[in-house]
């Protein structure tokens, strides 16, 4: 309500010219594209970006230090200007930054010849980056203070980074959750083993039990994705793939045929011959 009032009023009592009021910088945004592994783990980057930034050789101003100078004639030094509207209501004082002078009041026989006039220069920054385990990708970082310079003194606006996650050629990453497609052979399937399960924090063993079916998932607690800026983590869910043999020499494919005819019973065929099938596919 107070800028409605400076907008029609003249300033509401405040005083003092229109663009001389300190403000904040604008935010500025910009990417970062990082692995699945430095999202698990967290990590230092840096960042190369191009931003204004206050001018050194007129310290911001737009005109030298040692420029004449003269009271701007359209606002009479106020920085702002004022026009009476007649209105159904009534008449209606509008008050508006002085467009001669922008608002300093003041016109200076010089301008800037880094700036040309603008007060800011656009630079390159290079910033470091902390990058907190379990981010997620389309989340932002805010680096404050690090975005464009403030108007009168005003303090600098914001850097947001919009992070981007890579996809994983072996994980699939549901919120803090991870999945994870594991081939098994027929025998491992049929007699149960212990497979070795790749995570991002090295690999475990998982024990599959005999007649495991394909399509099966085994959940490993906590080897997900850490939570963010909270304890714990996810789990990792690994669905195993019985893989079919291709090809068959003729004891195998008779043992396997004498065991489905069996319906799962006992098979009568050489003794440790499974053991041997178990092994050779």
């Amino acid at each position: 309500m107070q800028d409605i009032f400076d907008q029609f009023f003249g300033g509401g009592g405040r005083g003092g010219r229109g663009g001389s009021r300190r403000r904040q910088g604008q935010d500025l945004q910009t990417r970062l594209t990082i692995d699945l592994e430095e999202a698990y783990t967290g990590a230092q980057k840096q960042i190369t970006v191009t931003r204004p930034e206050t001018c050194e050789d007129c310290d911001g101003k737009g005109h030298p230090p040692d420029a004449d100078s003269e009271t701007c004639p359209e606002c009479n030094g106020q920085g702002q200007t004022t026009r009476v509207q007649q209105t159904p209501m009534g008449r209606v004082q509008q008050t508006a930054t002085c467009r001669r002078c922008e608002g300093e009041g003041t016109l200076y026989d010089e301008t800037c010849s880094t700036c040309r006039g603008e007060g800011t220069v656009r630079n390159e920054a290079t910033l470091e980056v902390e990058i907190p385990a379990g981010i997620e990708d389309g989340q932002s970082l805010r680096m404050e203070r690090e975005g464009a310079p403030g108007e009168n003194g005003g303090p600098n606006g914001d850097l947001l980074i919009q992070v981007s996650v890579r996809d994983h050629p072996d994980f699939e990453r549901d919120g803090d959750d991870l999945s994870y497609n594991h081939a098994i052979s027929f025998p491992q399937a049929v007699f149960g083993d212990s497979i070795t399960v790749p995570t991002l924090d090295g690999d475990v063993e998982v024990d599959v039990p005999s007649g495991t079916q394909s399509g099966e998932v085994f959940r490993l607690e906590g080897k997900g994705m850490p939570r963010l800026r909270r304890r714990g983590s996810g789990d990792l869910y690994v669905q195993v793939q019985v893989v079919t043999p291709e090809s068959l020499n003729s004891e195998q494919k008779e043992a396997l045929e004498a065991f489905a005819e069996a319906g799962g019973e006992e098979v009568d065929v050489e003794e440790g011959f499974f053991e041997k099938l178990k092994n050779s596919l």
